[in-house]
C-alpha cells in the first residue's frame, strides 16, 4: 500500500498542543478519509502535515518526507504539491476573491502572472463564483468564501489535499458538485469535520471518529 499521510503515535505539536492519546492513522495515495473530530485537534493535524510544528513523541511521514525535518526550501518544495483550507475559511481579507487565487500561484508556486490568472479565472468559473470574483472576502456570502478557499486550494493542481471543516454553510447538491471536483483534481484527500455529515460520508473510502478516547472507526452512509 502506497501511504501519503502516516501519523505514528503522535502525541500533538511539541511545546504546544498534547492530544489526551497519541493518534496513528494512514491515508493510502487514491483516497478521501475524514476524521470527524474537533477543530482543537484538527488545526494541529494540519499544521504538522504541512511542516509548521513539529510533532510531540512519534512521527509524521508526508509523501514519504519528514515535514519538521525538511530545510527551509524542502519543506516549501513539499507544501507546493499540496492544497489546504483552514477552518473558517481561510482566504485573505484585504485582497479581492480572484486575487486570493493568483498570488499564491505567482509566489507559491512560480506560474508567469498571465498563467496564473488564466488558471485562476478557469478555477473560479468551474466553481461557479466568478461573479464575485471582484469582490473581497468580507462582502460575499459565508457559503461563497469557502467555495473560494476550495478553488484555491484546487488551483495549484496538487496531489494531497487537506480541508479542515469545508463547505459547511454550502447547500448539499452543490457539495456534492465540489465534492466530485476535488476528486477528479486532486488524487488524495484527507478531511476533518468537527459534525457529521452525510454528504462527505458519501464520498469517504474510510470514516473515524477522534476524540479524547482516541480514533475509531465509523460506519459510513449507506
Amino acid at each position: 500500500m502506497d501511504v501519503i499521510v502516516d501519523f505514528n503515535l503522535v502525541q500533538g505539536e511539541a511545546r504546544s498542543v498534547r492530544w489526551p492519546q497519541p493518534v496513528s492513522f494512514q491515508v493510502p495515495r487514491g483516497q478521501l478519509l475524514l476524521i470527524r473530530t474537533k477543530s482543537a485537534f484538527s488545526a494541529p493535524l494540519f499544521r504538522l502535515c504541512l511542516g509548521f510544528s513539529e510533532p510531540n513523541g512519534g512521527t509524521v511521514t508526508v509523501q514519504c518526507k519528514v515535514p519538521s525535518a525538511l530545510e527551509r526550501n524542502a519543506v516549501r518544495d513539499l507544501r507546493r504539491t499540496m492544497g489546504c483550507t483552514l477552518d473558517p475559511d481561510g482566504v485573505v481579507a484585504n485582497m479581492t476573491i480572484r486575487m486570493n487565487l493568483v498570488v499564491p500561484l505567482v509566489y507559491a508556486t512560480g506560474l508567469p502572472l498571465e498563467e496564473a490568472e488564466a488558471r485562476a479565472d478557469n478555477m473560479l468559473n468551474v466553481m461557479h463564483i466568478a461573479m464575485w470574483s471582484e469582490m473581497r472576502p468580507a462582502s460575499v456570502p459565508v457559503e461563497i468564501r469557502q467555495t473560494a478557499a476550495l478553488a484555491r486550494a484546487l488551483c495549484p493542481r496538487p496531489s494531497l489535499l487537506l480541508l479542515e471543516n469545508p463547505l459547511g454553510s454550502v447547500e448539499k447538491r452543490e457539495t456534492r458538485r465540489l465534492l466530485s471536483l476535488c476528486r477528479a483534481q486532486a488524487e488524495t484527500i484527507l478531511i476533518t469535520t468537527p459534525r457529521s455529515d452525510g454528504v462527505l460520508d458519501e464520498f469517504a473510502d474510510a470514516v473515524w471518529d477522534w476524540n479524547d478516547e482516541g480514533f475509531t472507526s465509523a460506519p459510513q452512509a449507506a
